[in-house]
């Protein structure tokens, strides 16, 4: 045991932050994480008044969208390097000014080069942010409340997506024009990123005396790739982004297509849809601390189970888009949705629970890179199929069949997953010093 001069040194290195500034980190990453979906959604709203107003084809317009999602997981491990040895307050503070600045030039392209640029550029500046928010919130706040907490934050992906669709599509609506959106949007993020450089942060973690970067880092972090929960997790993330984040891209031009809707209407769907998105959010963090008060597996426990029913639910509503009622697609969304938000409440925990603090933020990179570079290709396959078989809604919902298969090969690696999880999320400590 340590003696009262030790445990007296400590506690006052210690990072500990009152429940004021933990709520001010928490309210600062969510609404980052919320301006950073909107202005990914903005794009996917605008898809359809894009390709008439500039003339390009479906599969330029997936090859824009994968463009995003290459250079988000190209980057997001280097950046977790830089945030595992840095400042999280620093970097989260430039991120949102450097992907709000061209969140507003994307408004000004009338190419299609230009616009792949301007999306690329979005897409380094948002790099990371996830894995960034997550791992602080995972050392602000205790290990019981985790899953709670990040489904707070996981508000964030629902909400903002939600709040791109509905007020992108309202704005390009009410004014013609599919730039709008992007320049409003630019503004929030500003501000809240200015916000960040002001928050209470800690100390990255590394031996006394050492460097930022030494060999003895390099093999912890390489020795973590033995965890096997980290390597299932990773597995089935990026099968469930490969279709989650290919549907957002396309799913309202879907709409348009298939029910000759303006992008305010589809907007306001999948908008008003994806509100529940933050219900379950709510809901899954809940039900998962409150299981793994009793079942240390819970959480991958309940992340199988949602992942069953997300890729259940999107299978039904890819089939039967068209043929049916708005009403009864909008019933579908909400139930994807609704969904869709419980596995934002799990998806950062899983990850976490089995990653040391001094590798947490470039561990959870590899796990993003994988997701957004592998997932990349979904957007592209969507155009080139829709444009090999003639466009229209037929054309999407054929290249998003194709894709289904990968969404069940999640359930998968999750079900696999609930074997090791359990112990090797056991033997991880939160415990970090405070910022100097």
């Amino acid at each position: 045991m340590e003696s009262t001069t030790e445990s007296t040194a400590q506690s006052e290195k210690t990072y500990k932050v009152t429940k004021g500034q933990a709520a001010s980190i928490l309210i600062v990453m969510m609404v980052l994480y919320i301006i950073n979906y909107a202005d990914r959604s903005i794009l996917s709203v605008v898809l359809q008044q894009i390709k008439v107003s500039l003339g390009f084809s479906d599969t330029e317009l997936g090859i824009i969208q994968s463009a995003f999602q290459i250079t988000v997981g190209l980057l997001t491990v280097p950046l977790g390097f830089l945030v595992d040895r840095w400042s999280r307050r620093k970097v989260a503070g430039i991120m949102a000014l450097f992907w709000s600045a061209a969140t507003f030039l994307t408004g000004m392209c009338t190419s299609f080069l230009g616009l792949l640029f301007v999306r690329a550029a979005v897409g380094v500046g948002e790099d990371g942010f996830t894995t960034l928010g997550s791992g602080w919130l995972s050392v602000a706040f205790s290990k019981a409340k985790r899953a709670m907490v990040i489904g707070i934050f996981g508000i964030g992906g629902v909400g903002g997506s939600a709040l791109g669709m509905v007020v992108g599509g309202y704005l390009v609506t009410a004014t013609g024009m599919w730039q709008v959106p992007f320049f409003v949007f630019a503004v929030p993020g500003v501000i809240f990123g200015i916000w960040a450089f002001f928050l209470k942060d800690y100390q990255s973690p590394r031996m006394e005396g050492g460097a930022w970067f030494n060999r003895q880092y390099f093999n912890n972090w390489v020795q973590h790739f033995k965890t096997k929960s980290y390597i299932l997790t990773i597995l089935g993330q990026t099968c469930w982004g490969m279709i989650a984040l290919t549907w957002l891209g396309w799913v309202p031009a879907f709409m348009m297509r298939a029910y000759e809707m303006s992008a305010a209407q589809a907007g306001g769907i999948l908008g008003a849809a994806a509100l529940f998105g933050i219900l379950g959010s709510l809901c899954g963090g809940f039900i998962a601390d409150a299981w793994y008060k009793k079942n240390k597996g819970a959480r991958v426990y309940l992340m199988t189970i949602v992942q069953f029913l997300f890729a259940s639910v999107t299978g039904v509503t890819i089939y039967y888009m068209g043929s049916v009622p708005t009403s009864v697609i909008s019933v579908l969304l909400i139930v994807q949705m609704l969904i869709g938000g419980t596995i934002s409440s799990l998806i950062f925990s899983l990850a976490m629970d089995v990653t040391p603090v001094s590798h947490r933020f470039s561990s959870y990179g590899v796990v993003v890179t994988c997701i957004y570079v592998v997932s990349a290709i979904g957007p592209w396959i969507v155009g080139a199929v829709s444009d090999a078989i003639g466009g229209g809604a037929a054309g999407i919902r054929a290249g998003f069949l194709w894709l289904l298969p990968i969404a069940f090969a999640s359930v998968i690696f999750y079900g696999v997953n609930c074997r090791y999880y359990p112990k090797e999320s056991q033997n991880v400590s939160d415990t970090v010093l405070a910022e100097k």
